[in-house]
């Protein structure tokens, strides 16, 4: 009698299809060696799963934890980072998210649940990171806004860059949209992925446009949704804060997201308002925001 092999199923809250999951992974590995800097990294337990965390920088250099936005790679996300910040005087500490694509664990957290916060926390606990800089960018500043509710004395200063959760509304929607006529069709080009981007990157290099259209096609599009902080959600944070928009923001428009801050966060310290027209993405020109990083850097090293 033949024994026939039962193929099982492939099941993923993050990634479409085996091969899907193998060429982003290819990709992430691609603009990691890019990148050029000292690297580092590790896989750490939580109770939402493994974690995997990737180090950029000089390790003699002062930690910053990182979040990054949603449906992005690591290293493409810290790009602006890396190339803007001097990073013989930091080293970052950037986890790829529960739930995202990258090498942790591929269950979805729940903001609603708090469970970024808690995550957020867990991965300092297993880092023995006892408090540190924390620096969020668009939906990662989402995830260090919950970590201000759940555990505000880890934080020991706050900055937030083009942050979700204060103000605005997304437009993602248009692109998450096309990702899944993509992925019905199995195609999309290059020209689709600039013209779905326009909104928030109007100018998106080649190797991104490329990188994002692989996202697009092989990780599974799910709506980000966006969480909006009050006063009196955020009335324990008390380390020093500073704001980072960008007036172009179709995303979180600077105007409104500055406003917002003034209002909800207790020790708001500075803010700076972009205007160079460079959309959600801007960082991605550095040679534009030399003295955007600058402030960056001088928040963070400066005392608490």
């Amino acid at each position: 009698m033949s024994v026939t092999a039962v193929e099982h199923k492939y099941e993923s809250e993050v990634y479409r299809s085996r091969e899907g999951r193998h060429l982003l992974h290819n990709l992430y590995r691609k603009l990691l060696a890019e990148l050029n800097v000292p690297l580092a990294e590790r896989m750490v337990k939580t109770d939402f799963g493994d974690t995997h965390v990737m180090l950029y920088g000089h390790p003699a250099g002062r930690p910053v934890l990182v979040f990054y936005g949603e449906y992005a790679l690591n290293p493409l996300a810290v790009r602006p980072l890396v190339r803007g910040l001097d990073l013989n005087r930091f080293r970052l500490i950037v986890p790829d998210p529960v739930g995202q694509v990258g090498f942790s664990t591929e269950k979805r957290l729940s903001f609603s649940r708090a469970e970024y916060g808690e995550w957020a926390c867990q991965v300092m606990d297993a880092l023995e990171l006892s408090a540190a800089p924390v620096l969020g960018c668009s939906f990662g500043a989402g995830i260090a806004l919950q970590l201000c509710e759940t555990s505000v004395l880890r934080i020991e200063r706050l900055l937030l860059v083009m942050p979700s959760g204060l103000a605005g509304v997304s437009t993602l929607s248009g692109i998450i949209r096309l990702a899944r006529e993509a992925q019905k069709k199995n195609v999309l080009t290059a020209d689709g992925v600039k013209k779905a981007l326009q909104s928030v990157w109007p100018f998106p290099p080649a190797d991104v446009t490329d990188a994002i259209r692989m996202l697009m096609l092989h990780a599974k599009a799910e709506n980000g949704t966006v969480n909006y902080f009050s006063r009196k959600s955020l009335r324990k944070l008390n380390a020093p804060v500073c704001v980072i928009a960008e007036k172009s923001d179709a995303l979180f428009p600077g105007e409104a997201v500055i406003e917002r801050a003034q209002k909800i966060i207790p020790y708001l310290k500075e803010f700076h308002l972009l205007s160079t027209g460079g959309g959600h993405c801007c960082l991605f020109a550095p040679d534009e925001q030399a003295g955007c990083f600058t402030a960056m850097s001088d928040f963070i090293l400066a005392a608490t």
